[in-house]
């Protein structure tokens, strides 16, 4: 073939590519390696109020939302492999219109980036329009529960009641309870999804630590496992101290449920190089590789025959998920079907507070 065919069949195609970027509802952005404007499709064009003259004029004259900006950064800085925990996208809200939301995601390649904004705006509203349908109903099945739950306590404690009664208003109490969990878990993870800002204090984890623990010793006494505590440094953080009480309960209270009678279990606070580590280890049933992914995922069950034995939600997890987030901080999980599982959260530096400064 003729070198101008090739040639020409490479300029068809990069015709047919430019053709379809500029087709795009999303805005699409070619950034130099000085982060300067080289091209850009019709819909960055009406997004940025873009004229030709602005071609080489840097991004940052256009955005210059803070959360973007430290966003960019950090894509651009950190792009290795061994940042394989940065962020791969940023939401902020349009500095246009405050009602509008934008996902902004940067693809650096060589020396140039690709930036591309998409409009979320209906996905952020319909998001909004899940919290609170499910926060609203979670709230209005709380005070029929109540009732139920009294009632049945009282009909209950009859010494009259029928043997054959009494079994069915014993499964009637268990599960009104059960949905009585679920319902107050549901409100808890709502509450910290829609509340935008929290109440964040200097906490003394070693106080923090030693409640969870007591806790746990009280649900232990079915159990009758062998808890200890190891708390290595009196370094504490700035957070909220309620949201983190309730994620690191929940992931001791997992350890002493999934772990079979008489075994051993391990919560740890320990001083790292990113920061401080909360770990809770096991020597349970373990969890197998393929749950692994999905574990934080709302109602998400392993075995939902022993979830239900447990008395579990199917919320913990998320919830602590929520409050990690909330947090800056990250849940690492590992697990071996049989032998145990450590489940640990990850504090960052900016969230500790050094024992030695108080």
């Amino acid at each position: 073939m003729p070198i101008q065919d090739n040639e020409q069949g490479a300029t068809n195609q990069l015709k047919k590519i430019r053709s379809a970027l500029r087709a795009l509802r999303d805005a699409v952005i070619l950034l130099n390696d000085d982060d300067g404007l080289e091209w850009w499709n019709q819909a960055a064009q009406d997004l940025l109020l873009l004229q030709s003259s602005d071609k080489g004029r840097r991004i940052f004259d256009f955005i210059q939302v803070p959360e973007f900006i430290k966003y960019y950064q950090e894509a651009t800085t950190l792009n290795t492999d061994a940042d394989a925990d940065a962020d791969e996208s940023v939401h902020i809200v349009s500095w246009q219109d405050p009602n509008r939301y934008l996902k902004c995601e940067l693809t650096p390649f060589g020396d140039e980036k690709l930036l591309i904004i998409y409009d979320v705006t209906r996905l952020q509203h319909l998001e909004a329009m899940r919290r609170d349908f499910v926060a609203n109903v979670s709230h209005e099945l709380r005070t029929p529960l109540t009732v139920l739950m009294g009632y049945l306590e009282n009909f209950s404690d009859q010494p009259d009641m029928p043997a054959n009664w009494r079994r069915g208003f014993e499964l009637m109490t268990q599960q009104t309870a059960r949905m009585n969990r679920v319902v107050n878990d549901l409100l808890l993870l709502s509450r910290i999804e829609i509340e935008e800002t929290h109440a964040f204090n200097e906490i003394d984890m070693t106080k923090l630590l030693t409640h969870v623990y007591d806790d746990a010793q009280a649900y232990n006494q079915e159990y009758k496992h062998t808890i200890h505590l190891h708390i290595d440094t009196y370094d504490g953080l700035y957070g909220s101290e309620m949201y983190l009480n309730s994620a690191l309960s929940n992931l001791v209270i997992n350890a002493i449920k999934y772990t079979p009678k008489g075994g051993n279990i391990s919560i740890s606070w320990t001083k790292t190089a990113e920061g401080c580590r909360f770990a809770v280890e096991d020597n349970g049933i373990g969890i197998a590789p393929q749950h692994l992914a999905r574990l934080t995922e709302r109602f998400y069950r392993v075995d939902s025959g022993r979830s239900r034995a447990t008395g579990g939600t199917g919320l913990g997890l998320a919830i602590v998920k929520h409050v990690l987030y909330q947090h800056e901080a990250s849940l690492q999980i590992e697990s071996v079907e049989g032998i145990g599982s450590t489940f640990s959260a990850v504090f960052p530096n900016n969230h500790v507070r050094s024992a030695a400064m108080n």
